[in-house]
Order: structure tokens, then sequence, then C-alpha cells
């Protein structure tokens, strides 16, 4: 698995980590049993940066990342979670992140993220609370998540440290961020995380103009248009994924993708197919 840094911290991570978003509560041994085993299995592959949030699953993900935290030395892995803005002042998005923890079963998280530019909740709390985990070493470093680019500088001008990435929805068919956006982070050495490097249907309806070229660049490299199609973000300079997987087999054939490697042309290509910039 190819690591790259992250932000400008020097630390590396790698270039595919894990998603967890679609992990649902009250289910089924086998439903939960399902999701451990393939985040093991991508932890086998070098895919050691999982990433949740205390909304997925009402909570439900965090419990099940903490599992399997607690089956390998935590220093290994690379752990993300994200505060959800709903929270209004200081000392409830504080004890927000502090039942993130618990429910993980670790003193500290890798990296903390806000999760949503929340309008009825001021930046400045926001950034104040990444402010003050960072100070009490309950996360080594903060970030955002749907910040636009204007957002992101405004949340940067608050903080008394960096913000080392903003997570955003990315794909092939949703190339607005790695058009429009891409180009700053790039410039100020800031990581962009795309989920949802699929789509939620992954790809498997997918027609026309941008399903001929994914087929044509998959046989050049004897892959699958999603294997391509997860290339494609990670082949951008700045750009790490998180897609998640829920089956052996689809963690397998994730990992597989950050070993492509894309030409100028075969990026172009996909750049310009056509999709709706949206």
């Amino acid at each position: 698995m190819r690591n790259v840094e992250l932000g400008k911290t020097g630390e590396k991570i790698p270039i595919l980590g894990q998603g967890t978003w679609g992990i649902k509560s009250r289910k089924g041994k086998d439903y939960y049993d399902s999701w451990k085993n393939s985040l093991r299995r991508g932890i086998e592959l070098g895919l050691t940066h999982i990433d949740t949030a205390e909304v997925y699953g009402f909570g439900t993900s965090e419990k099940v990342v903490g599992d399997i935290i607690s089956e390998y030395n935590r220093d290994d892995l690379f752990i993300t979670s994200k505060l959800f803005p709903m929270h209004l002042s200081f000392r409830t998005m504080k004890k927000a992140a502090s039942k993130s923890l618990k429910r993980l079963g670790i003193t500290n998280f890798d990296l903390y993220l806000i999760h949503w530019p929340f309008s009825f909740t001021s930046r400045g709390k926001q950034m104040k609370i990444l402010d003050h985990l960072v100070k009490e070493g309950k996360t080594r470093y903060v970030g955002v998540s749907n910040f636009s680019v204007e957002q992101f500088k405004e949340g940067l001008s608050l903080l008394n440290t960096d913000l080392v990435t903003n997570q955003l929805h990315a794909n092939i068919s949703k190339q607005k961020h790695v058009s429009e956006s891409l180009p700053y982070y790039q410039e100020n050495g800031v990581t962009l995380t795309a989920y949802s490097p699929l789509g939620h249907r992954g790809y498997s309806n997918l027609k026309g103009d941008l399903r001929d070229k994914l087929n044509s660049i998959a046989k050049t490299h004897n892959a699958t248009i999603q294997q391509i199609a997860i290339a494609w973000l990670i082949n951008h300079k700045n750009v790490i994924s998180i897609p998640k997987a829920s089956k052996i087999e689809h963690v397998e054939a994730n990992a597989k993708a950050a070993e492509i490697i894309l030409s100028e042309n075969e990026l172009k290509l996909i750049k310009n197919a056509g999709i709706s910039q949206e």
C-alpha cells in the first residue's frame, strides 16, 4: 500500500483507507461480523486508516471500529472520527468527542473532523473545540468535512493549528471538488480526502461515454471500472480516499486500485467524459 503525507504534518498514511459509513444499528451478529472481517482484511492489506463518525449508525460504527482497534497495536492504526455539528456549545461538543473516544476504546484520535459546516454553530466555536482537543492531547490532527474552500479558509484563520484535510464527496461522476477545489489544497499542502469514491451503487449501472472510457482504460490495466474510478482519484496529488466495503472481496479489489498508475492522458479522458460536474 502506498503511503503519502497527510497535509504538511510529515505523517505518512495509506493513500487508501477504509470508510465505515453505512454501518447500521440494531443488526445481527452476522452483519457486524461481515464488517469486522472486512476491516481486518483491509488492515492486513495496509488499509490501516479507518474513518468513522459519531453519526454513523448513531455511534454503532464507532463501536464496531473500537472492537477492531482492540485487536491490534494502537500505533499501527490511524483512526479518524467526526463531530456532528448539531452540538451547539463548547461543553456539548467536548462531551460528544469524549463519547466517541469511549465508544472507540481509545484515549485520542489521530484525526478529528468537524463533519459539516452547520450554520447554527459559529465557526469560531467549532474551531475552538478543535484547538482545545489538540491542546488536551485528545487528537493529534484536526480537519473538516464538506466545507467549501471559503469555509475552509475561514476555519483555518480561527485556529491556532492547521487543518490538515477537507473530507469531500468526490468521484468520477462528481468531479467539482477535484477540478475547482483541489488546486487550492495542492498549493497549500492540504489533503483532500475523497469519500464515496464509487458513488452509492458502485457504478454498476453506469452508461454512456464515461462507461466506455472506463472500460477501455480498465482493459489496459487488467482492472475493473471500479478500480479505475478509485485510481483516478488517488492519482491526483494531495488526494487520498476512504472507500467502504462490508465484504472481503470488495476490500481486496479496492486495495488493488492503489497499485494502478494512470497516465496523464487517461486522467484527462475520465475528466472530459461528459459527466455533469455537480
